[in-house]
This record gives structure tokens, sequence and C-alpha cells, in this order.
């Protein structure tokens, strides 16, 4: 009783206890379709079950296959794996339930394997692509198949089959399998020729059909009669083949067997086949018709006409073709039924041609017509048919049969209906048109006369005749017609000119041109001594006496006068200031170079003297000797108040020249000073007075200028000596 009690309780705590752990069972996940089932772990051991008493466990533990002790105790295998789902336990290693569609489980890498493609893993991992007598293998979709085959195969469909010749091989002819029949109907032996079984010959009279792969007749087959793919055809009719040659048989009414072919006929009017097939309706020099399948004579051929003869006149009439003379018949002249008709006139036939012989009165005969003209008028048949009037010298009209001009081209005259040539260049009653008389005398002149087309005349002096308005015309002192018609009075370099006694004169010069004798002549400032570097410029050579050339522009002195040397290209008076110079007490002062004692002798920019009378400036400034003493090139000025040369000589370099200060506009010289007055805008006086600064601020003293109320003082020049 007891051990009954023991044995429930164990039964029922063991109960619990699988009832517990299965509770503690991941729930198994159900395998979607279009996957694959994970196969077992190839090292799969079986599961060793324990046994629990009152929540103790007896006997060793298996971790094999239970996915929440899968290796080892509380291990839980997951359920989520890439390309795959669920979970197994398998020896211990957990593992998806399945990979998704081309993909298998590798229990190596613990990961869902792409086996699509992978020659060394197609369809399932591990297996190796393999597909006999293949020289090459790839792996598509899963599936094993051959890249190329070993010598002596076939690939086909991804699979290697044995090499077979199809074209010839009777078991295999055109396919591989397809074993040709042992014979053929109508036919001996059998044979693959040109991959099709065929038999080695057909019976006479009958031929290979590629098409049906049979022996046809060629004797009786309406569809290979004589010859292969002929079929006999009988349009409008039938027939059969017999001996290989279609032939026709019947055709359908109203057709008619001609030569094998069914034609359509009517007997009836048919001139060939009138009344019966072969029947020609024929008349000699007729023309025949069929009229109820009965043949008639309706007409005749040219040159024949219908006739109609008896037995003694009344019996027996028949009706033929007999010969017409067309040739002189006027009822048929040329052609049967051809009757000449001659309006307006009268005729006969001749050589076949209806011709007239004469025309009524007011009608002429052209072009084998009688026409209503009349000769007295008509242009085209003036006096005569056919005579037509041409005026290539002008116009004209028929008059009284005749063609008369009326008016003529130039250069011709009409004279008594003619058209006569004249010369329009010479005859004074056609001068350059025809009628153009020229007068017989012209004012201012004589008679007129004809000169190349144009009526002119011979003038009186001074007078030339203007062929333009024909008249003679003063040319003594028109500038637009200056000693001739049309001669405008112009010369070369002149600004001015006029006309007197019909010839043209300068009256003033453009610049670079002198005038001379009533011309302008051009000045060459090279050489010209009265305008020697530019016009007007006289080179003047002193002293009194001496004589000089221009050259290359400027004035060079040449010869001197008596009492003076040419020295450095100046006269030079021969003086004791030459000589060695004896003591300073014993020199007499100097004639003094200008006429106030504050004045300077300043040497003259541009002067030909200019070096030579800067060097004795700064050496003896005022002795009246060398270059000062001969041509000169100074001038006076008083440096104290001088505006252009102030506090001394500009040309030197000694002295400021107050007009060029910057941003001045009115300023003075002052104790050889420059004194600003005033300025431009933006500018204002400098404290000490003697330039202009800018104005920087925006006062009001930026747009007013600023003065100094100084005394103006009058500015001293003298001339050139």
């Amino acid at each position: 009783m007891r051990s009954s009690i023991f044995l429930t309780t164990l039964a029922s705590l063991s109960l619990y206890s699988f009832a517990s752990a299965s509770s503690l069972d991941t729930s198994p996940v159900p395998i979607p379709a279009n996957t694959t089932a994970v196969s077992p772990h190839p090292e799969h051991h079986l599961e060793k079950r324990t046994l629990c008493i009152l929540g103790l466990c007896l006997g060793g533990s298996s971790y094999d296959s239970d996915v929440n002790n899968c290796g080892s105790r509380n291990n839980r295998c997951p359920t989520s794996w890439s390309n795959g789902g669920g979970a197994v336990c398998s020896a211990g290693v957990c593992g998806p339930s399945y990979c998704n569609s081309g993909f298998d489980f590798n229990w190596l890498s613990g990961t869902c394997q792409d086996v699509r493609s992978d020659s060394n893993n197609c369809g399932k991992c591990g297996q190796v692509c393999s597909v006999t007598n293949a020289a090459s293998t790839t792996c598509i979709s899963g599936q094993c198949y051959a890249k190329s085959c070993a010598p002596g195969f076939t690939l086909s469909s991804g699979t290697c089959t044995k090499t077979v010749d199809t074209t010839s091989d009777f078991n295999n002819c055109g396919a591989l399998g397809n074993k040709c029949p042992s014979s053929f109907s109508n036919g001996f032996g059998s044979v693959c020729k040109n991959s099709v079984c065929q038999p080695t010959s057909c019976q006479s009279g009958y031929a290979f059909d590629y098409g049906s792969s049979s022996c046809r007749n060629l004797m009786s087959d309406a569809s290979n009669c004589g010859t292969l793919g002929n079929v006999c055809a009988f349009p409008f009719g039938s027939g059969t083949c017999s001996s290989g040659v279609c032939k026709l048989t019947s055709c359908k009414s109203g057709y008619y067997n001609i030569n094998g072919i069914c034609t359509s006929l009517n007997l009836q009017t048919d001139v060939n086949n009138c009344g019966s097939v072969g029947n020609v309706c024929s008349y000699p020099n007729g023309v025949a018709s069929c009229n109820n399948g009965g043949c008639s004579l309706t007409g005749c051929q040219s040159g024949y006409q219908l006739k109609t003869t008896a037995f003694l006149g009344l019996l027996f009439p028949q009706t033929s073709c007999a010969a017409v003379d067309t040739s002189s018949d006027e009822d048929n002249c040329g052609r049967i039924g051809n009757k000449c008709s001659f309006p307006n006139g009268d005729g006969n036939c001749y050589g076949g041609v209806c011709k007239y012989s004469a025309c009524n009165r007011g009608f002429q005969l052209v072009n084998n017509v009688c026409t209503s003209m009349d000769l007295t008028s008509d242009m085209n048949n003036c006096g005569a048919v056919g005579n037509k009037c041409s005026f290539p010298l002008g116009s004209g009209t028929c008059s009284n049969s005749k063609c008369t001009y009326s008016s003529c081209k130039s250069p011709y005259a009409l004279q008594s209906g003619s058209c006569t040539l004249v010369d329009l260049l010479s005859d004074e009653n056609n001068c350059g048109t025809v009628g153009n008389v020229c007068p017989s005398s012209y004012s201012n002149g004589g008679r007129g006369y004809c000169l190349l087309g144009k009526c002119t005349s011979s003038c009186n002096s001074l007078f030339d005749f203007d062929v333009l308005l024909g008249f003679c015309r003063d040319v003594s002192s028109d500038n637009n017609n200056c000693g001739r018609c049309g001669q405008k009075c112009s010369l070369p370099g002149a600004a001015a000119t006029t006309c007197k006694a019909g010839t043209c004169i300068a009256t003033a010069c453009n610049a670079g041109f002198t005038l001379q004798n009533g011309a302008c002549t051009s000045v060459n400032l090279d050489s010209d001594v009265n305008n020697c570097g530019q016009l007007g410029k006289v080179c003047q050579f002193l002293p009194a006496g001496a004589s000089g050339v221009c050259t290359k522009g400027q004035c060079q002195l040449t010869g001197c006068p008596s009492g003076f040397a040419l020295t450095s290209g100046v006269c030079v008076k021969s003086t004791a200031s030459q000589k060695a110079r004896a003591k300073k007490s014993k020199i007499t002062a100097p004639k003094s170079l200008c006429p106030s004692a504050n004045e300077v002798a300043c040497p003259i920019v541009g002067s030909s003297s200019y070096d030579q009378a800067v060097a004795q400036h700064f050496t003896s400034a005022t002795e009246f000797s060398g270059v000062f003493a001969g041509e000169g090139g100074y001038e006076c000025l008083d440096v104290t108040q001088a505006l252009d040369s102030c506090g001394g000589c500009a040309s030197t370099g000694e002295g400021q020249d107050c007009t060029k200060i910057r941003g001045a506009m009115s300023m003075g010289c002052e104790s050889s000073k420059c004194v600003v007055y005033s300025c431009e805008a933006g500018w204002k006086p400098s404290l000490a007075g003697d330039k202009c600064v800018r104005v920087r601020s925006h006062s009001s003293s930026h747009n007013s200028t600023a003065k100094r109320h100084i005394a103006a003082r009058h500015h001293l020049s003298h001339g050139s000596l």
C-alpha cells in the first residue's frame, strides 16, 4: 500500500516536474511557405531524460535538443536570424528552425548561407556542384548545370550528352533519339540524310516529299503533277493529272477550251469564233461582223466600197468590196466617203487631195482655204498674199497695197515715205536727235554747228559755249566757270581765290603755304629762313651784315660782318675783352645788357643760341660780350615782379613761374616772391599765401574762393633783343 502511494506520488511529482519544465520551453515557430527547414546538426545526440522528485532532479542532465537549455542550463536559443527564423537546438547548438528560400543553415558559421550560386554549396551547405561528363559547372538558383563538356560530349540544357552527327546518324536523325523507320511506302531502304529520315530511293513515278516525309505519286497527284509542288490549276474549268501532265477535261458555261485554257467566248458576236470555236469571219477587202452566230459584210477597207451584184441583175444578189479611184473622185477623195467641199470658191480632187482652183471676189487662197482679206491695207498681206510688211527702221502701215513708213528710229529720218540714215554727230538739221536743228547764230558767238551730236558755236573772247544750256557763257570772272565752262577756280594750297580775265588767282593761302604772284607755294619749315621751324618765324642774323641759313628748322649763322668773328655759331665782336684780362682796378665796367638795374638778362628757351646764352649767364651774366654781344638770345625781365620769372630767370631754373602754381586762379609776383590772390573751387590759399592747398572739409568755405586782399602790381615785360 505504501509502495503504491509512493509510486503514485512519484509519478505526480514527475509529471509536475515535466509540466514545469515544458512551461519554460520556447514555443515552436511554424515554418513559413517557400522556406527551407534546417537539417539537424551532424553530431546529433539522443536526449537523456531526467527524473525529478519533489523538485529534485535525479540522473545526468542532457542539453542536446532543449531550446531553453541548449548546450548548457538556461541557454535559450534566439528566434530571430538573418535570412531565417524560429529556433532549434541540435547537438547542443542553437540554430533557426528554417532559412529563407535560396539559403541553408551552416552549423559551422552559425548563419543562413546563400546557396543559390555557390558551386561549393549549391542548393544546400556542403553540396559541391557536379555534372556527369562536364568539364566545368555553374550553380544557378541552387541547381547545378554544366558550363562546358568533356571531349566527345555536347552541352544541352545544362547537361552533357555524347556527341552524335544528327545529320546522318540513323538512330539520332535530326535530333537525339530520333530513330529512322526501317522502310518507306513506295520506296526502297531507309537512310538519314541531311538530318532527315528518307528512303534510299522512291519507286518509278514517285519522288520523296520532305514536307510529308513520304514518296509522292507524280503521275496522278494533281498537287504534285510531274514534279513536287506542281499543282494543276484549271481556271473556269476542271481536269486531272495523267502521266504526270495536267489535262483540262471540261470548262464552265460560257468558257471554251482554247489551247488547254478555259477562255470566255461569245459565239454570237466574236468574229474569230462566230457560231463555233475557230470559225473566223473574213471577206476580201472588207470588214466583217458576227451577228447571232452568223458572219456578215459591214464595210470595206480604204480604197474599196460596197457593191452588190446579181445574176441577170435580179437573181442571187451578192455584196462585195469593189475598188474605188480615190485619187480623182470628189465624193471619195483620198478615202471612201471623203467628199470635197470648196467654200467661197471652186476646186477638184487631185492626187487624192481636195484642192481649190479659184476663190470668189474678196477672197484669197491661203493654205488651200479661200480667206477674206483686203490686199490694199492688210499688213500681213499687203499687195499680195503672204507679203507681210516689215519696218525695221521705224513703224508704218499698208496703204494702197504698199508698205509705207510713217516714222523712223534714230539715226534715221523720214524722207518720201522711207527712212534715210543721217549723221546725228554732225548734221545741223539732225543734231543729236532726228529733227533737232541747230540755230543759225548765237549771242556773243557765231553761227551754230553740230559737234559730236551737240549744237555749239565759236564764242567771242572770254566767252565759252555751254553745251548743257546752249549759249556762250561769260568765263572772265565766274569762279565756277573760270576760263572755260565747268572749270572751277581752285588752286593748290589756296584758302581763297578769285577769277580775273579768265585766270584763277589765289588771294589767301592755307597754313603751310605762302602767297607768291597769285599762287600758293608750299613752305619748307626745314630750310625756309622766313618760316624756319614754324610758320612766320623769320631768321634774324645779327649784327647787321651777318648772313645765315635755316637748317632742319633752326636758324644758323654762316657769316659775320667785319669786326666780328663766327664763334660757336654766333658773331662775336673782336674787342679787348677777348684778350688777357688786366687787373680789376684797370678794367672798365662793361656795357650794361638791360636798361634797368632791376632787370636781368634771361636766356630765351628755344632760341638758336640758348645753350651758349645759358653758359654765359652763369659766368658773366651782365657782360656785353660773347653771345650777349652777338645774336642775343636773351630778354630783360624784372625778376622782382615778373609773373613768369619771379625771383630769377625761370629759363635757367633760378626763378619761379607763378602762373604754374597748382590750383591758383589769380596770382602775382611781389618782391621776387609768388603771391596767390585766389584759388580755384576746392582749393584755398595757404597760410603763407605762396600756394593753393586742397579744402578737405565740406564747410561753406569749400564752395567759396579765398582771396587775399593784396594790391595788384603790374607785370612788366620787355621784348627780345
